[in-house]
């Protein structure tokens, strides 16, 4: 059966902002731009064994929306929005490959309409998946190509799906599924510090 786990994350943060108008995924409509650009362009971050990377849960956000440059760009928002000089200049270095990207252009509020994607924690990459209000299962979100501009969607998965449980030792495990848990009563800063303090990545579900 394996095992689930889940991170309580929260949208009450403040986000440094990466703006990208999603251009290696144009030719390809079964491309999806976190999966495919957005996590191998970051995989070096969570292989430095700097002790303030690797004990910081750095957090990703994802949404779309229009900017002065295009109709439809890819926002990232990084928590931390403060994570400190040296992890704002990995990042940087990180992101700054990916197509026309406007990176660490300010910080911003997290929008209720963008949605944890992946995070890096104690040298693991953390790939999120979601519940959405009203609906059954699980989704993660993605971005693809859609007419002319990049397009926010979420993957369906039932709650029994095997993809989503982990099946071996999560200390030997490079990546891992989580379930995003977002609380509407904690804030960012308070979720951290209790990710910070934990033996292990995210928190066993009872099966």
């Amino acid at each position: 059966m394996g095992k689930r786990y889940f991170i309580e994350l929260s949208r009450k943060d403040i986000g440094l902002v990466s703006y990208f108008p999603g251009l290696e995924i144009k030719d390809d409509p079964d491309d999806h731009w976190i999966d495919g650009v957005l996590a191998p362009a970051i995989a070096p971050l969570a292989k430095r064994r700097s002790v303030k990377i690797w004990n910081m849960p750095i957090t990703f956000w994802c949404c779309v929306r229009g900017t002065a440059r295009r109709r439809a760009e890819i926002f990232v928002f990084v928590t931390p929005a403060f994570p400190g000089a040296i992890i704002e200049r990995a990042l940087s270095k990180a992101l700054e490959p990916l197509k026309g990207g406007i990176v660490n252009a300010g910080r911003e509020p997290i929008p209720e309409y963008a949605f944890p994607c992946l995070q890096i924690f104690r040298g693991r990459i953390i790939r999120f998946y979601i519940r959405l209000e009203g609906h059954e299962g699980f989704y993660v979100p993605t971005i693809r190509w859609s007419g002319n501009e990049p397009w926010f969607n979420a993957l369906g998965f039932p709650e029994d799906d095997e993809l989503l449980r982990v099946d071996g030792p999560i200390e030997q495990m490079s990546r891992l599924f989580a379930e995003a848990r977002l609380s509407s009563v904690s804030d960012g800063e308070y979720c951290r510090k209790f990710q910070q303090a934990l033996n292990c990545i995210g928190i066993e579900d009872k099966m």
